[in-house]
């Protein structure tokens, strides 16, 4: 597995960076991290440096970001730089501090799925268009179950009502239509 389809900025931002490889952050752990880059997927952790700079949890790299690092250093690569963020998701940081952390960045796209049996919730719904809006990314509703649902063009309003310019697509397991209407926003 190799980094495809780089967005220009963060290709330019590397520029920036001569000596490192731009790679993209697939999973954390615990001050670990696994990256992807042009040379395929590596277990990584940040610099001394990187540690002693960083001031608040946010700062370190979560997944989905472009990161700068040494590829060379050894079994583990080395973390200096996250480039900035187009959009991040983010939760409270664990413990008793008022400070947040980033749950995943550089996300164009958000799914809210909601299903329409029993559990559908215009409310849920609505904070979760909230968080999808201060991210940065761009939400799109994805109504589930639509086998189950008794009155569809009633629950669709609904979401249209709470959701003003966010595309709602309906759909279910049971039907093809699904994999077709959110093909546009996967990419090759």
């Amino acid at each position: 597995m190799h980094l495809n389809n780089v967005p220009p900025r963060f290709e330019a931002y590397a520029a920036m960076y001569p000596g490192l490889a731009l790679c993209r952050v697939t999973l954390q752990e615990k001050g670990q991290y696994r990256l992807i880059s042009a040379a395929g997927t590596q277990q990584a952790q940040v610099s001394g440096r990187f540690q002693y700079d960083v001031k608040t949890v946010s700062d370190y790299p979560a997944v989905g970001d472009y990161v700068m690092a040494d590829l060379n250093s050894g079994d583990m690569a080395i973390i200096h730089a996250v480039l900035p963020r187009s959009s991040e998701f983010l939760r409270k940081a664990a413990g008793t501090s008022k400070s947040e952390q980033v749950v995943a960045a550089n996300v164009d796209t958000v799914f809210l799925c909601m299903a329409l049996n029993n559990d559908f919730n215009t409310r849920r719904l609505e904070r979760y268009l909230a968080v999808a809006w201060d991210s940065g990314a761009t939400p799109v509703i994805l109504l589930t179950k639509t086998d189950l649902c008794d009155d569809l063009p009633a629950r669709i309003s609904e979401a249209e009502s709470i959701a003003a310019g966010v595309e709602i697509i309906a759909t279910s397991a049971l039907e093809e239509d699904g994999c077709r209407a959110v093909a546009p926003y996967l990419g090759a």
